[in-house]
């Protein structure tokens, strides 16, 4: 075999075993906590020897935020078409904009959840996780600014309005999709956008 593909092979057994050890550990907290798990258990998982672990990540957050990297930029987008809503426009347009955010959960709500645990304990994680929140409060909060002041004459600071609102999305879908049972997807799209149109609407 030629150096090139030698090269090739050691990519692509390096592109693997990342992905087995992230499968891994997704499938692990779907039914643990953050603090019951552990490099050992994840490496057993994935059927790969434990040192390999430190090849590819730093620690057990390291590998969480990896394995969450879909699911930031899924949850992001989704955040950007919900900050984009016009309700007065198209009152089913609220309805279209939260079924990403919840689809999202539904699909990486595990990890989503782990990540959560894990940033009450570590530093690194509890700081990326802010940075996110505040991404998404600044997208909320832009929305509501230019919609101008809320139609029954109350001024409550916007950007306590837009955090509330993603912390309450946050908190509810983690509940509903973070562990099982699970509540439906249409159940939680219905719920959410109760709230956000009432909210939305009034302004």
């Amino acid at each position: 075999m030629n150096p090139t593909k030698r090269q090739a092979k050691a990519r692509l057994s390096r592109q693997e075993s990342r992905g087995r050890i992230v499968t891994a550990a997704t499938d692990l907290v779907r039914r643990r906590s953050y603090s019951e798990l552990s490099v050992d258990a994840v490496m057993e998982r994935a059927g790969i020897g434990r040192t390999i672990f430190y090849r590819h990540f730093d620690d057990l957050g390291d590998l969480l935020m990896r394995a969450a990297r879909e699911a930031i930029e899924e949850l992001y987008e989704a955040q950007v078409r919900l900050a984009e809503t016009r309700a007065a426009d198209d009152p089913g347009a609220v309805r279209e904009a939260i079924k990403p955010a919840v689809l999202a959960y539904a699909k990486h709500g595990p990890v989503l959840r782990a990540i959560s645990e894990a940033a009450a304990g570590d530093e690194e994680i509890a700081a990326r996780y802010a940075a996110m929140r505040v991404q998404f409060d600044d997208l909320v909060e832009q929305t509501l600014l230019e919609m101008g002041a809320p139609a029954n004459g109350s001024s409550p600071p916007v950007s306590e309005t837009a955090h509330a609102l993603n912390g309450l999305n946050e908190r509810y879908l983690l509940d509903a999709f973070g562990r099982e049972p699970r509540v439906s997807t249409e159940t939680a799209v219905d719920t959410l956008t109760d709230i956000w149109s009432a909210v939305i609407t009034r302004w």
